[in-house]
């Protein structure tokens, strides 16, 4: 079966130092490269641009610095679209397909490259498809999960100039008001692509969807997708816990499809190892060839093969047609 993960951050993770054309070899610390998405079922993933203002790597100083924060986003796109000349992958410019070959679709996380809304054209024109306005610590057009401020005048221009050029909002890792106020001014689709659920867990960590949040995304016909990262996924929420479980998955999974009252509005969105290590993914979903298990557990949950490949597709190519 194909499977489209809904967040990697394989440019982040080569800006790190990581070399992406080999296979991850200590797979203790990392399991995503080309070659380990090649060899999953995983044929079509969101590969993210993502930015913040205070990453070693990725950062840029201050958020105003408007031109520092498009040179970094610009300097991950080049880094895809060289994979991309090399033949190693295809860039998805319109729709969401599974191909036999690797393919990806771009997103970016945190719009501080996105120098003005005026800019969003030249995005779009380069392929960019989906956009979250900021990563925890907030940009100039919104605050994020670790904020307590809405999206600012510019971003609300920000919104109206995606929703003018048909692209998706990603609402993981906005602040409560600003998740309010994107759906206040937004007209487009809304997904959340790597959130899990705020009540499952048991906490009022922004980070994650309310019951209400993740309700009005499925009223509005979009889609969440599970995180893979332990600390999002047990409810010890401990940042050094690394005992997460397959069945953590599952609960967050069908809580979900509880609340959408259907199991075609959930799907995955791994954010494998992207700035933390393989410990940290749950036991037995170690490495993107390790979804099967994923799979298993879902039919053992009650998912019928129809609502099984939904998960693993044709949610996403869905919502992004």
């Amino acid at each position: 079966m194909h499977w489209i993960d809904g967040h990697i951050d394989l440019a982040y993770v080569a800006m790190c130092g990581r070399n992406i054309f080999e296979p991850c070899k200590e797979t203790e610390k990392s399991c995503i490269s080309i070659p380990d998405l090649a060899k999953s079922s995983i044929s079509t993933f969101f590969g993210t641009i993502y930015t913040s203002q205070a990453n070693d790597y990725c950062g840029y100083g201050n958020s105003s610095n408007r031109d520092a924060a498009f040179a970094a986003g610009a300097k991950q796109l080049a880094l895809y679209k060289n994979i991309e000349s090399k033949g190693l992958l295809s860039i998805q410019h319109e729709g969401c397909k599974c191909r036999d070959s690797l393919s990806m679709l771009l997103l970016m996380e945190g719009a501080d490259p996105i120098r003005s809304p005026e800019d969003v054209r030249w995005w779009a024109e380069q392929g960019l498809r989906i956009v979250g306005l900021t990563w925890s610590s907030g940009t100039r057009y919104a605050g994020g999960n670790d904020c307590d401020t809405g999206i600012t005048d510019e971003g609300k221009e920000l919104v109206a100039s995606l929703d003018e050029h048909a692209i998706v909002h990603d609402a993981s890792h906005l602040s409560d008001y600003a998740f309010d106020d994107l759906c206040s001014n937004a007209k487009g689709k809304i997904i959340a692509s790597h959130s899990n659920s705020r009540v499952v867990l048991n906490n009022k960590s922004q980070r994650h969807l309310t019951d209400e949040q993740a309700k009005e995304i499925f009223r509005r016909g979009g889609v969440i997708g599970l995180n893979l990262c332990t600390q999002f996924l047990s409810k010890t929420f401990d940042k050094n816990n690394t005992d997460a479980t397959i069945d953590d998955c599952v609960e967050h999974i069908m809580h979900y499809c509880e609340l959408a009252g259907n199991r075609t509005q959930v799907a995955l969105g791994s954010d494998f190892d992207g700035g933390f290590s393989t410990a940290y993914l749950p036991i037995n979903l170690k490495h993107p060839n390790q979804i099967c298990n994923l799979a298993d557990a879902l039919l053992d949950a009650g998912f019928s093969n129809e609502e099984l490949a939904s998960f693993a597709h044709g949610a996403w190519i869905r919502v992004l047609n």
